[in-house]
């Protein structure tokens, strides 16, 4: 009986922070959404592909770098060098497939940060599992809530952070207009990756040699967190200002002035973000930012790099047209 609520208090604290986490994160895209299915692919992804492919690797390059089994050299090589470098390539490789496969669902910085974190969050979802697994098979309940403590808690926010910096590096090629400009931001986004990886990790590792480790995790931690909240903040502030711009030739088009109002006042008053608002509007309201974003992409990459834009523009803005509301005109 005892194994059994260990089985089942590993698996609701490995489940349910991180669930909660990556929802909270997906709804973070306060004008453009992602499409459900590829949220869930991702965050599937995350949670079994990319765990399985980073236990082989790990297997396969770490164990003939490992020259003194149980030793803090091991414990650095495999969870300093190894891990991070492993583990951010397969999950980085799904950021890598949306950005090239689903184009049209990858628009910039903030598309990229949601699509990693997401990768993340279900990768820290299985890998919490059998950590506490192992922390309540060696030390019982107390071993295994001091690890849900920190690994669910203190650091439940890591590995998105880790992925989400790629999907930054992704983000930003997106829009980046020379091919070595997109190369640039997609290897310092692996390299960003995989260094906050490693020095979290070299931190663990030595904590409990020196107290240091325990700081250099923490600080890692904290800056993560920091990283994120900034980026969310700066993307949100630079999409309201693509609305702003490519809207604002549109009044009178596609849209009446008060809708033009409505969809660039202040993200709480965000009329996508309000329940009163019904299903009609609220698609309507998407099609018009989808257009804004479009309008900027081919605006700063031309039609060269985006041969598509024009007529996926054109065609939003006729159905957007057909969805005026009966008796208004914009």
């Amino acid at each position: 009986m005892e194994l059994f609520i260990g089985l089942f208090v590993s698996l609701a604290a490995a489940v349910i922070p991180t669930v909660l986490y990556a929802f909270a994160f997906y709804l973070s895209d306060r004008y453009e959404r992602e499409p459900i299915w590829l949220v869930v692919l991702a965050f599937t992804w995350g949670a079994i592909p990319a765990i399985v492919a980073s236990l082989i690797g790990e297997i396969l390059i770490g164990a003939p770098m490992i020259e003194a089994p149980g030793s803090i050299a091991e414990a650095v090589v495999e969870s300093a060098i190894v891990a991070p470098l492993v583990e951010e390539l397969t999950k980085g490789f799904a950021v890598f497939l949306i950005y090239r496969l689903f184009r049209y669902e990858f628009d910039g910085v903030l598309d990229g940060l949601t699509y990693g974190a997401l990768i993340g969050f279900g990768f820290a979802m299985t890998e919490n599992f059998f950590y506490f697994v192992g922390a309540f098979t060696e030390g019982g309940f107390v071993d295994l809530t001091v690890l849900i403590f920190l690994r669910a808690v203190i650091f439940g926010l890591n590995h998105a952070f880790y992925t989400g910096l790629i999907g930054i590096g992704f983000g930003m090629a997106r829009h980046a207009k020379s091919a070595s400009a997109r190369r640039m931001w997609i290897v310092g986004g692996f390299a960003a990756a995989i260094l906050a990886h490693a020095l979290h990790n070299l931190g663990a590792s030595i904590s409990g040699v020196t107290g240091l480790g325990i700081i250099l995790s923490l600080g890692m931690a904290v800056m993560g967190f920091s990283l994120v909240g900034i980026s969310l903040l700066l993307t949100w502030r630079q999409e309201r200002q693509w609305l702003l711009e490519e809207l604002a030739e549109e009044v009178g088009i596609t849209l009446t002035s008060e809708e033009y109002a409505s969809l660039v006042r202040g993200w709480r008053r965000s009329p996508l973000l309000d329940r009163r608002t019904n299903g009609d509007q609220a698609r309507r309201m998407q099609m018009l930012v989808k257009m804004a974003f479009k309008k900027h992409k081919l605006h700063k990459l031309g039609p060269i790099r985006e041969p598509n834009l024009a007529g996926q523009i054109a065609d939003l803005r006729r159905q957007i047209v057909a969805q005026l509301p009966a008796g208004r005109s914009a």
